[in-house]
């Protein structure tokens, strides 16, 4: 069973202890890539769902055009992390962002979050006034492998507290079904396969993922599984 406290009572911090910041740098390279390739240089970015800040903290680092950044996160826990983190422009909230009347941005990321709130429809119209542009990435767990192999699901499920479970199709229609407009994507590959050493195994695998990756993207993605959306809309 999941709790729906697990954010709040530190129970997802002691499974996850470094809140996946180890990913920060390549997630904000490819906001970056999304961003430069739209033309769009957002001075304000606020990260709902921030954790431990790492994507925020490297985005300033990387950004001449941003002059502010804030975070907020619901989890003490995750924030007491971030604020380390803290500078003149990069500042970090221990709140639901939902619950704020006074915020409005230029960018709204919501990196890795929809796959974990209960009623991520009405989360998704809640966010919608908050920004001019968003970014999401979303993780497609459905895929033909997940399908054959439920457990994966459930490792998500009690890893990560992953209670929602996505294939592309399904993204672009809640998107659209909540009034957003998607104006570019990307696919992100599985953590594994980014410069992380593994066994024998694990390197086959990458190397047949990325070599069926290479000839047909969508049916990879597809049969593997793994891979996620780099989203951005407005």
């Amino acid at each position: 069973m999941i709790d729906d406290n697990i954010y709040t009572n530190g129970q997802y911090f002691k499974n996850n202890s470094t809140w996946d910041v180890e990913d920060s740098p390549w997630k904000s390279d490819v906001i970056i890539d999304i961003l430069k390739s739209n033309h769009i240089e957002p001075a304000n970015i606020i990260e709902v769902g921030c954790g431990a800040g790492g994507i925020l903290e490297n985005l300033s680092g990387k950004c001449s055009f941003i002059k502010s950044l804030q975070g907020f996160d619901i989890s003490p826990q995750a924030i007491e992390i971030a604020k380390r983190k803290e500078t003149d422009k990069l500042l970090f909230f221990n709140e639901d962002i939902t619950l704020r009347k006074d915020i409005r941005t230029d960018l709204l990321l919501v990196i890795d979050v929809l796959e974990h709130v209960e009623d991520f429809y009405g989360f998704l119209r809640k966010l919608k006034p908050l920004s001019q542009y968003f970014i999401f990435h979303i993780p497609l767990d459905l895929s033909c492998r997940t399908v054959l192999k439920p457990h994966v699901m459930l490792q998500q499920r009690n890893a990560v507290g992953h209670i929602h479970y996505f294939s592309e199709e399904m993204v672009f229609w809640f998107l659209k079904d909540t009034g957003y407009e998607v104006i570019d994507f990307q696919y992100t590959k599985p953590a594994i396969d980014v410069d992380v050493p593994g066994s024998v195994k694990r390197s086959v695998k990458k190397i047949l993922r990325n070599f069926s990756f290479g000839v047909q993207k969508k049916l990879s993605v597809k049969l593997w599984g793994g891979y996620s959306l780099m989203i951005l809309s407005k």
